[in-house]
């Protein structure tokens, strides 16, 4: 038996040291190839669930669909209106003579600075 590795003629420890590799090794492939092959047949049956579960668009929905959008693009327009009736005011302020002071207002004196 000299085409043996010493490992397998050694002492019973060396015996287990070799065996608890092997069946580690053995018990880790295992595992990782059955979680690989769980997790595609498991995302396959979720992704056939989720189809066979999905609402079908019924002629209902369609209709609600169409008048969400008809909202929608009346509130666009409203939005709109305003938005230029505020750019309107704003130019009517801006070109606005500016006023001129009353005559019995005076003028403000020089401000004083009181050391604290």
């Amino acid at each position: 038996m000299d085409f043996l590795p010493l490992h397998f003629m050694g002492t019973m420890r060396e015996h287990y040291v070799l065996l608890f590799s092997v069946a580690g090794g053995i018990g880790l492939a295992a595992g990782f190839i059955g979680s690989w092959i769980g997790g595609f047949i498991g995302a396959r049956r979720a992704v056939r669930s989720a189809q066979r579960n999905a609402p079908v668009a019924s002629e209902m929905s369609r209709v609600e669909l169409t008048q969400l959008s008809q909202m929608v693009e009346a509130i666009a327009i409203e939005v709109e209106r305003v938005a230029e009736g505020q750019r309107f005011t704003t130019r009517l302020l801006a070109d606005r003579m500016p006023l001129t002071p009353p005559s019995d207002v005076r003028p403000r004196g020089p401000d004083l600075t009181t050391p604290h």
